[in-house]
């Protein structure tokens, strides 16, 4: 076995960036990218001013994370251990720059794929030393394989004296630091806030996020050189996963007035909510698709799928869920009363379906290794709620016209609204194993920080969804009054849940990972 890696040597590293220039040269990445890039950290007071260097890249993983999750089997391991990828199979879904918790990867705009440190395979391949390695003046950058015992890597990583970047996250790193000063590969150990030496932090969410982590906590060192943090999904996922609450929710929903005997749904209901879900579905997929940076490409997730990657198994759940709502719909068009065990069953595999469309997200975002907040435990309930919470509420805006009775939705849209209040007050206690101090960084920006004031609408619109919910139970309202009421409380449950999403995905992506 080969397993090709980097021993980095910080007594040696004297901060040039000719590792940069050389793999930019090489690699031919484009401007603003970077596959290695140094970062510089000072600590202490003037006079007495440390300055420290650190060499970032990809860490070519024994288990890495943008491999499991790429759909499309894009990111593959070599022989020789190199972590590499086919750019022709990548259909720029960015969801490995969510997994890697190293921040290696980047889109290249040109042709809107992925790229990222393949070790010089291509020199690799003729013998030669990756071209970062062969312009270091000080050969603090050392590869080598780590299979092999009498390497100059092997022998160094014996000596016991070197360290790793977030081991925590169980991805097996393949690069190994000697004397390099924590502060440059912690990254929530520094603060940037002072801004950098030579340029100013690009403004965004990640910059707001540093910025409340200097002010919340004391460092003995400050980052005042490093590249930009992209916050790489934004409102179109956001979206997505509004929509699919609403999907799955309007699937689910209806159940409750489901007649087990006659195995049927109400009619208007049974034509109403499995079109009004297929609407929903659609906009979802429409959203995932164009959010795509290749979306000529997505037919490939078809053709080669990565079934250990929940993109794909996602898809698959949306389609069965899309199937299921079709069938009603039919059933519904044409009249049809499928009869007691057939409507069960057709019933039972609706609800099975839209639930694990609802939920399947949370174990995509546990593939997410880098984005510490997405990996919290209990997410899976969270998701079901809020799809519960949609398809309650929208329901109950419907009942009225529809001639069903409001109470049953309102009650079930109030459940849901309190349940997922109790989840984000339990929040702080739902840290994935290994990473809890990573993760109460994460959710002090949820719940204190540049996200707080969303987060908190949030809460608000579920308070008062849930009291909306609850009051109906008590009155008898007419017509009009009913439909009022059912048009409030889905009013408050989509900005709930609009907040809620919107605050979870910016500030999961905020953490700086670099």
């Amino acid at each position: 076995m080969t397993r090709l890696g980097f021993v980095i040597d910080h007594a040696k590293c004297i901060g040039c960036h000719a590792c940069t220039v050389a793999c930019k040269a090489e690699n031919h990445v484009p401007l603003g990218k970077f596959r290695t890039w140094v970062k510089y950290t000072e600590a202490g007071q003037f006079p007495a001013v440390k300055r420290s260097f650190a060499v970032l890249r990809c860490n070519q993983c024994s288990d890495a994370p943008c491999m499991t999750i790429c759909p499309t089997s894009a990111l593959f391991k070599r022989h020789d251990g190199i972590v590499d990828l086919d750019s022709e199979n990548c259909i720029g879904c960015k969801s490995c720059m969510q997994a890697c918790p190293y921040d290696a990867l980047y889109i290249d705009e040109e042709h809107g794929t992925a790229e990222k440190c393949h070790f010089c395979a291509h020199r690799t391949e003729l013998g030669l030393a990756p071209a970062c390695a062969v312009v270091c003046p000080t050969e603090a950058i050392i590869p080598g394989d780590f299979d092999d015992p009498e390497s100059v890597v092997s022998r160094l990583k014996a000596r016991g004296d070197l360290t790793a970047r977030k081991e925590e996250a169980g991805t097996r790193p393949n690069v190994w630091y000697r004397e390099a000063d924590p502060a440059g590969l912690v990254p929530t150990s520094t603060n940037a806030a002072g801004g950098y030496l030579w340029a100013n932090q690009i403004p965004g969410d990640p910059l707001e996020a540093e910025r409340f982590l200097a002010e919340a906590e004391e460092h003995s060192a400050r980052t005042v050189y490093d590249v930009d943090h992209k916050t790489w999904w934004g409102a179109r996922v956001s979206a997505y996963l509004l929509t699919k609450s609403l999907s799955a929710g309007l699937a689910l929903a209806p159940l409750l007035a489901f007649d087990a005997e006659g195995g049927r749904l109400p009619a208007g209901l049974s034509l109403l909510a499995p079109l009004l879900s297929l609407l929903f579905l659609a906009v979802t997929g429409v959203l995932l698709v164009t959010d795509l940076k290749r979306p000529d490409r997505v037919l490939l997730m078809l053709k080669r799928p990565n079934w250990d990657s929940w993109l794909i198994k996602g898809s698959l759940a949306l389609l069965a869920h899309g199937a299921a709502q079709g069938l009603w719909l039919l059933i519904g068009i044409l009249g049809l009363t499928p009869g007691a065990l057939p409507g069960a069953l057709l019933a039972g595999f609706g609800a099975l379906s839209a639930l694990a469309a609802a939920i399947y997200t949370a174990w995509l975002f546990r593939q997410a290794k880098g984005r510490v907040l997405w990996m919290k435990r209990g997410l899976e309930l969270d998701l079901a709620l809020q799809a519960l919470l949609a398809g309650g509420a929208t329901c109950a805006f419907l009942a009225p016209a529809l001639g069903l009775a409001l109470a049953p939705f309102a009650a079930l849209a109030a459940l849901s609204a309190l349940g997922l209040l109790a989840l984000s007050l339990a929040e702080p206690k739902l840290s994935p194993p290994g990473r809890e101090a990573e993760y109460a960084r994460a959710v002090a920006l949820l719940h204190r920080g540049p996200f707080a004031a969303a987060h908190r609408g949030a809460l608000a619109a579920l308070a008062f969804s849930a009291a909306l919910g609850l009051a109906a139970l008590w009155l008898a309202p007419g017509l009009l009054l009913a439909t009022g009421l059912g048009l409030t409380l889905l009013a408050g449950a989509a900005t709930a849940l609009a907040l809620l999403e919107t605050s979870f995905v910016r500030a999961g992506q905020a953490l700086p990972i670099s």
